[in-house]
């Protein structure tokens, strides 16, 4: 699994497995946000199936977000800044390969002042991640 730090209080990860929550436990997380729907692809674990991996792990706060990429907008990055606000950090958020968490974080920053293409290259340069696709939604 490829764990990234991307702000002080936030990491994010590619789709998750139970050596993944044992991992996360290991570097202090306390809280987790699921930003993958349920049933996206055969075989693909369910939010309830990974928030018990996480809670046999010991991070019990858990939350489920399922958002599409193309179909993100500013309403889902607020709603995903206000959980993040109310849980203990750090937090791991997750979906198939972390763009969908990234984008929702970065949609948050460039609300905030933030410049896409900043953005954009920091989350690069700190998860690997490519958000160049969505710059549209980055800018004001």
């Amino acid at each position: 699994m490829a764990i990234s730090r991307l702000s002080e209080k936030l990491y994010i990860s590619p789709q998750v497995s139970p050596a993944d929550a044992a991992e996360a436990a290991k570097l202090g997380i306390r809280s987790v946000i699921c930003n993958r729907p349920d049933g996206e692809e055969p075989g693909q674990p369910s939010a309830e199936q990974a928030a018990a991996w996480f809670a046999e792990a010991g991070i019990t706060s858990f939350h489920h977000q399922p958002v599409l990429a193309p179909q993100i907008n500013a309403d889902d990055a607020r709603r995903f800044a206000k959980q993040l606000a109310a849980v203990d950090g750090p937090v791991l958020a997750y979906c198939r390969t972390g763009t969908r968490s990234s984008l929702l974080w970065a949609i948050g920053q460039a609300e905030n002042g933030g410049q896409a293409n900043e953005l954009i290259a920091e989350i690069q340069q700190k998860t690997g991640v490519d958000l160049s696709p969505f710059a549209g939604k980055l800018l004001p």
